[in-house]
């Protein structure tokens, strides 16, 4: 049995990955999913929207001071780019 993850727009299947290699005819079972597909996106636009998530959920913070510490760690600066997304 092969699995293949893809989308369906305008009755043709489009899989995810490229090599999807169906041999002849092939008896099928489909199952579309309630959740709509999301196209891929660049290394640089994952981490564009993760960072907006971080300041979005930190707008929400509830005003309460903040120790030394955090300034310390905050005058080191955040690198994104460290991030895995």
């Amino acid at each position: 049995m092969q699995a293949y993850e893809g989308y369906f727009e305008n009755g043709q299947f489009y899989p995810i990955e490229k090599t999807a290699h169906i041999k002849g005819r092939r008896r099928a079972i489909i199952n579309i999913l309630d959740d709509e597909i999301i196209e891929p996106q660049t290394r640089s636009q994952k981490q564009l929207a993760a960072l907006r998530r971080f300041v979005e959920a930190n707008k929400n913070i509830i005003d309460e001071p903040l120790d030394e510490e955090f300034d310390e760690i905050l005058a080191r600066g955040i690198n994104v780019g460290e991030l895995d997304l």
